[in-house]
């Protein structure tokens, strides 16, 4: 079935997620337009900037609401007639949502991250049954839409997507980091390891569609001989609390999301 993007889209915010959803749309044929009093022009060409929420209402139907989570509700707060509103700031809740927009509006909550930037975006959101095909109109080629069946696992998506980006830079830093250790230029241990990990997941991804109850452990047994170089790697690896740490950050992280949807 072939993809139909919305005529208009309207923005509130074009920082580094709302900046890369108006590019992504306007590259598909939508018109968008983006209200945000901290910029006077935006590099975001085919975006119209436009001086007030009411101007950015009258313009699209449905709306975007990209700004820091403090912000949602004062912004909200100011429409004053039914849309579709969509906020991916973290931790405001469903309930919020509804209750700052005009009666008669449908209201999503999504939690994107940002690989959305290079349109690989992983995105879960929560929302009635009337508005998925909304949802999934609005992010078609942006990356992947999850929806997930309680709002409570909104901060789980946010512990470990939203943030998954830094723990994996932060993984990449450190590999590249044991390189230069060991005696590779840093150019040269950064290549490696950057190859390494998109390596492995479009390699695993493939397989995957082979064999979608394929376990990643099962995969990594594949590369891992007795008594060789892997498995003192691995077992160095768990012996300082690898595997632990990054649960513990998604953990920490969602409930960083849930100290946030309380304000």
């Amino acid at each position: 079935m072939a993809h139909t993007p919305f005529k208009s889209v309207g923005m509130v915010g074009l920082g580094k997620m709302g900046g890369a959803m108006a590019k992504a749309l306007v590259s598909q044929g939508t018109k968008v337009f983006a209200f945000d009093p901290n910029l006077k022009e935006t590099s975001v060409e085919g975006v119209t900037l436009v001086s007030t929420l009411e101007t950015l209402a009258s313009e699209a139907g449905i709306i975007v609401i990209a700004v820091k989570p403090n912000l949602v509700e004062p912004v909200l707060a100011e429409f004053q007639k039914p849309a579709i509103f969509v906020s991916i700031a973290a931790g405001i809740s469903y309930s919020q949502l509804v209750a700052k927009t005009p009666q008669g509006s449908t209201c999503v909550r999504v939690m994107p991250n940002l690989p959305l930037v290079a349109n690989r975006g992983a995105m879960g959101y929560f929302c009635e049954d009337q508005a998925v095909a909304h949802v999934e109109r609005l992010f078609y080629g942006l990356g992947d839409s999850f929806r997930v069946t309680k709002e409570s696992l909104m901060d789980a998506v946010t512990g470990l997507s939203g943030s998954g980006p830094a723990y994996v830079l932060t993984f990449l830093q450190a590999m590249a980091e044991g390189g230069l250790q060991e005696g590779l230029s840093y150019e040269e241990s950064l290549g490696l390891a950057m190859e390494t990990i998109e390596g492995t997941l479009v390699y695993f991804r493939q397989l995957r569609r082979k064999d979608q109850n394929l376990h990643p452990m099962e995969v990594r047994n594949w590369v891992t001989s007795p008594g060789g170089t892997t498995i003192h790697g691995l077992d160095a690896l768990e012996r300082g609390g690898f595997s632990t740490a990054v649960r513990d950050a998604i953990r920490r992280a969602t409930e960083r999301s849930k100290e946030l949807g309380k304000g």
